[in-house]
């Protein structure tokens, strides 16, 4: 295994068509120096990048800064695959997988399927700089919604995980949470099939689910904890006006506050839920932590609720809780995310400069390439080094790959008799005898795959280094062999017991000489 770091810059914002050639994007290891992917011509506005997905099969979504188009690349492939128009120019992008259902009727059925060949997301999201939210379904190229969400640009967009609210944030200093349900529910079963009437006047109809105006200056960076109960969803904002702020979206209440010093770029919430990391406008990157020890009750407690408010200190002489690499340039963090286990953050800066830092110690354990241009989008992945490797095989391989549909500028009809959809139905993978084999196994069976399993994940390089022990305990030979040894071992240890008191025996005699003189 192995954590792969995809990144890209916004590019030089003039015409410029030898810096245009410039920007490259790249698919790279964050433990060793080795690069799997590049692309060439990669550029987007910030957060203007989404991606499905480090491997064979997957693709990187991004928009055009200057024109109204979104560039689709195939992993494996170093050049641009698709462009696809859209209505207007797009800021920002965002990416909801389909989701996942575990009901009792289905939770028995232990069937598996291969991975069909051709696959795309659920649903693409796009924010434009007048403040239109659009969503296509990408399996058809439908568009599904299209509503004006913000009086001024779209900065972000983030989904729950699981797919039941839709977070967009803006340069008007709001933050909205709507109902994705409410959003693409456009097939109401209306006899008006020619035109998208009735799903227009569905979504001006549609309100957010909630509209948050605590800040004064546009919202930078949004953030949603992962949690398998929706009553625990927690949401993370940071802005400009240097704050980050913690609400609870099932109650609709603000937990908490914190003011920064400077102002807030980018914001990053540990995997366990034990603190915040922000990047500011001064090039520090602050650690919020979200418990503390409570030295006279000896237990860890939670920092804010109740609408507390909550100033971090900008002296910190320590370093503490500051990260400063990216000070020494004078540029702004603008990226952050942290690793699967939580002890390294990755950062990017307007400058183009990507440091991997260590949370504890405070120091840089990683740098990668400049890119020269302002960061706009990273992406952390666990991934197989297996699938890595094979990439080119899967490349060369896919000869009659498949081009994600053209996304229609237009509302779809409200018929659902003319929605359309072309997926490839994946193989049955046939795992009875599997099954059999696997119960079949004992304890200790068990216990060595996943030593094997953990071997392969800190493996970081090529090299698989394992010991073998030769022989059987079980056979003939090998016990006679034991019965030599301990026979052999019996007679020493039976000799040196004689030695050694034979020497006891001298050592007292010449104690006794040493007395008659």
């Amino acid at each position: 295994m192995d954590e792969v770091l995809f990144y890209i810059s916004q590019g030089d914002q003039t015409d410029s068509k030898k810096s245009a050639a410039e920007s490259f994007a790249y698919t790279s290891s964050i433990h060793s120096s080795k690069q799997y992917q590049s692309y060439r011509h990669a550029s987007s506005p910030l957060n203007g990048t989404c991606i499905t997905g480090i491997g064979p099969g997957e693709r990187i979504f991004t928009c055009d800064s200057k024109k109204a188009l979104i560039n689709v690349y195939s992993y494996g492939k170093e050049g641009i695959d698709q462009r696809i128009p859209v209505p207007e120019a797009l800021t920002t992008l965002h990416i909801i997988h389909h989701p996942q259902f575990d009901s009792s009727d289905t939770a028995t059925d232990k069937t598996l399927h291969a991975k069909p060949t051709f696959r795309v997301p659920w649903l693409l999201c796009g924010g434009s700089k007048s403040g239109k939210l659009y969503i296509w379904e990408l399996a058809s190229g439908e568009l599904l919604c299209v509503k004006e969400a913000h009086y001024q640009g779209i900065s972000v967009i983030k989904s729950s995980s699981c797919k039941t609210f839709l977070v967009t944030g803006g340069e008007d200093a709001r933050v909205l949470v709507w109902n994705l349900a409410d959003l693409i529910s456009i097939y109401g079963g209306g006899n008006n099939s020619s035109s998208g009437d009735e799903g227009q006047d569905h979504l001006r109809l549609v309100k957010p689910y909630w509209a948050i105006a605590e800040n004064t200056l546009p919202v930078t960076d949004i953030n949603l904890n992962a949690t398998g109960v929706i009553n625990d969803l927690k949401l993370y904002t940071s802005s400009k006006d240097g704050t980050v702020r913690i609400f609870d979206i099932i109650t609709k209440t603000q937990l908490t506050t914190f003011i920064l010093p400077h102002s807030v770029e980018c914001l990053a919430r540990d995997p366990a839920n034990r603190a915040l990391y922000v990047g500011l406008s001064n090039g520090q990157i602050k650690m919020i932590p979200l418990y503390k020890f409570n030295q006279h009750t000896s237990v860890l407690e939670g920092v804010g609720g109740m609408n507390k408010i909550i100033t971090i200190d900008s002296h910190d002489p320590n370093l503490t809780n500051t990260f400063v690499q990216h000070q020494d340039s004078s540029a702004s963090v603008l990226q952050i995310c942290v690793s699967m286990d939580g002890t390294s953050i990755i950062s990017g800066d307007s400058r183009g400069q990507i440091y991997v830092s260590d949370i504890v110690t405070k120091q840089t354990i990683k740098s990668f390439a400049s890119l020269n241009f302002p960061i706009a989008y990273i992406h952390l992945q666990t991934v197989s080094t297996k699938t890595l490797d094979g990439t080119q095989n899967a490349v060369r391989s896919d000869k009659k790959h498949r081009m994600v549909p053209a996304l229609k500028r237009v509302l779809a009809s409200s018929d659902p008799a003319e929605h359309t959809l072309f997926m490839d139905i994946p193989e049955k993978i046939d795992d009875d005898d599997e099954d059999e084999c696997e119960s079949e196994q004992d304890f200790s069976t068990w216990l060595e795959a996943k030593r094997v399993e953990e071997l392969q994940f800190k493996n970081l390089s090529d090299v698989d280094s394992t010991v073998r022990t030769i022989g059987n305990s079980k056979d003939s030979t090998s016990t006679s062999n034991n019965t030599n040894l301990e026979l052999k071992l019996k007679k020493v240890s039976e000799a040196y017991t004689d030695l050694r008191t034979k020497y006891e025996q001298l050592i007292k005699e010449h104690a006794k000489l040493l007395d008659d003189k």
